[in-house]
């Protein structure tokens, strides 16, 4: 017996896809771009995150991408919570959201990418982090 595709849930799925779209340069820059460079950097040095450093060391570094998920749903659920929310400052915050979110995925890109060509990164670079 095959379920039934209710009214609800292709509401559901929708809204979903909407999101996926909509939080696009978050997939491709925080959870694609930092995994696929962290992965690349790591051949190199090692992680400066004591959290995530532990947990690529006890778990394997897919764990890494599993908390990447994680964090898409959190912010799914973010979402959600604000764009049904009926007052508009609270569902206009959505987009500076997004921003902070891809900018701090465009940052951690380039910086694995700085620490891949040129064995520092952008805090070192700034005088913050140690060479």
């Amino acid at each position: 017996m095959q379920p039934e595709f209710s009214t609800q849930n292709w509401y559901s799925l929708r809204e979903f896809n909407s999101f996926l779209y909509d939080i696009r340069y978050i997939l491709l820059f925080y959870v694609l771009g930092d995994f696929i460079t962290t992965v690349q950097a790591l051949s190199i040095g090692v992680e400066e995150n004591g959290f995530l450093a532990l947990v690529i060391a006890e778990f394997g570094v897919w764990a890494f991408f599993v908390l990447k998920l994680a964090f898409v749903l959190v912010v799914y659920w973010f979402y959600k919570d604000l764009m049904s929310s009926s007052d508009s400052k609270v569902s206009e915050m959505w987009p500076m959201v997004k921003g902070v979110i891809t900018f701090v995925g465009v940052f951690l890109v380039v910086n694995n990418l700085m620490v891949i060509w040129g064995n520092f990164g952008i805090l070192q670079l700034l005088g913050i982090g140690s060479l």
